[in-house]
Order: C-alpha cells, then sequence, then structure tokens
C-alpha cells in the first residue's frame, strides 16, 4: 500500500513538471513585406503650386515614418521591407537622378540585424537630409518654361518592373506625386503597350491639382483611370490636392489596408 501511495505521488509531480513545461517555440514566420516606391515629378509644378515642395516633403517623411513603424511592428530582425525615391524621367533635367535614387533607398535585408534598430534615428536623418537636397538641386529656376514635363508613363514602361518586388508575401505601394497626366505632350493611344503585369501593386496618386475646375478634376480622374485599366492596373487612389493633414491621412488609412 506504501509503495502505491509512493508511485501516485511520483505520478502527480512527473505530470506537474510536464505540464508546466514552456511551449514550443514559435516557428519562424516570414512576415509580409512592404514595398514603398515614391515616384517624383519635379517639373514646373514645384514651383507653380504653392509650398509644393514643402508639401512634397512633408509627404515623404510621412510615408518614411510609415515605413519606420512596420519596421517596428516587424520587431526590427524580422523585417524585409522597403522604400526608395525615384525620379520620373523628364527631358533637360540636370539632376544626377541615380546618386540621389541611391541615397534614399532603404533595404532592411541589406542592414545588418544590430544596426536595425541602434542606427534608426541617423537612417532617418540622412534620408530627410537627401530629401532636402534632392528639392534644392530640383528648384533650379523661377521660370516654369525653364523645366520639361515629366514622363510618368516612361517610368511605367521602363523602370517599375525593376522596383517592384514580386515577392509572393509583397504589397507594393507606388505614390505619384505629380498634378497632371501620365505623359506630357503625347498621345496615350499611339504609346507601346505596358505588357508587364503588377497584381500586388495599389498606386496612390497624390497632389493631383487642376485648375481648380471641377471638370478638369474629372478628366484627370478618367485619363488616369482609363490608362489604369488599359495597363491591367485595378487597386489604385486618386488623392485630390487639399489640405496636407487630410492627404497623409488618407495615404495612412490605404497602407494600413483602410480603405
Amino acid at each position: 500500500m506504501k509503495n502505491y501511495h509512493i508511485f501516485l505521488l511520483l505520478s502527480s509531480m512527473i505530470l506537474g513538471v510536464v505540464s508546466c513545461k514552456t511551449p514550443p517555440p514559435e516557428k519562424n514566420v516570414i512576415r509580409e513585406k512592404h514595398n514603398y516606391i515614391i515616384l517624383l515629378d519635379l517639373s514646373d509644378r514645384i514651383i507653380v503650386q504653392e509650398n509644393q515642395i514643402a508639401r512634397d516633403k512633408d509627404i515623404i517623411k510621412h510615408i518614411y515614418g510609415l515605413f519606420e513603424a512596420k519596421v517596428k511592428k516587424d520587431l526590427y530582425i524580422k523585417s524585409r521591407d522597403e522604400i526608395k525615391v525615384v525620379i520620373a524621367p523628364q527631358k533637360g533635367s540636370r539632376l544626377k537622378t541615380q546618386n540621389f535614387e541611391d541615397s534614399l533607398y532603404v533595404n532592411m535585408k541589406n542592414i545588418d540585424m544590430i544596426k536595425r534598430r541602434t542606427k534608426e534615428e541617423p537612417r532617418r536623418k540622412a534620408y530627410f537630409a537627401n530629401i532636402e537636397l534632392l528639392y534644392k538641386k530640383a528648384k533650379f529656376s523661377n521660370t516654369p518654361t525653364d523645366y520639361y514635363g515629366a514622363d510618368i508613363w516612361k517610368y511605367f514602361y521602363e523602370d517599375l518592373n525593376a522596383d517592384y518586388s514580386k515577392d509572393t508575401l509583397a504589397k507594393n505601394f507606388l505614390f505619384i506625386l505629380t498634378d497632371g497626366y501620365p505623359v506630357v505632350g503625347k498621345n496615350l493611344e499611339k504609346l507601346q503597350p505596358i505588357k508587364n503585369k503588377y497584381p500586388n501593386l495599389h498606386v496612390v496618386l497624390v497632389e493631383a491639382a487642376p485648375w481648380d475646375k471641377e471638370k478638369e478634376w474629372d478628366h484627370i480622374t478618367n485619363v488616369w483611370s482609363d490608362w489604369f485599366k488599359e495597363i491591367g492596373i485595378s487597386n489604385y487612389s486618386l488623392i485630390k490636392r487639399s489640405a496636407i493633414s487630410k492627404e497623409k491621412e488618407q495615404i495612412t488609412d490605404i497602407v494600413e489596408g483602410k480603405q
């Protein structure tokens, strides 16, 4: 009988130890990747529209803040996110666009694990400083006729495929900061078709600014909508130039999936 009680006691102790075991560690789950592409129209809009440079910089910094928030959400070490600023092709541009685009590209996969969090603030300050320098160089004249129009169609045709992440767990956001149309001085019907497909792309047109004419806004909306349909992009948002706080709120809602 005594041995039986000892057996029961030992059995309960063993069960207690087993039940108190730490659950097995969670398997490494690959996090969803966000790829933020910011396409800039640096034509005469930067001097014609009031406070346009300040507004552009504010929007870019806001998007960078969303990028940082996503990196933090992924605990830094699991982040695979990217952010890049690219410049729409522009005839006669004096900018060394490649140099600026290189300095305004951050890929968390290329950053040492230990530096992802510890160097966050210096990385942000350097990024913002390069944005300031870019716009300082972009505003080379106060005369609108000294600037040529930005060719957004050409970026889609030649460069987007390289910037777009084909990762199956990626969400691509392309923010286009422009006031007008996808092409300059050309008929969309005569352009070569864009054959590449972008299923995981959300295009966000920001700062669209018709000349205070509602009909012109309708025309801009129709042109972009027809073009996106033609090239197979179904996920897009058109944000009219308004209070900067409202635009940033709309951008946040899009990135967070509320729109």
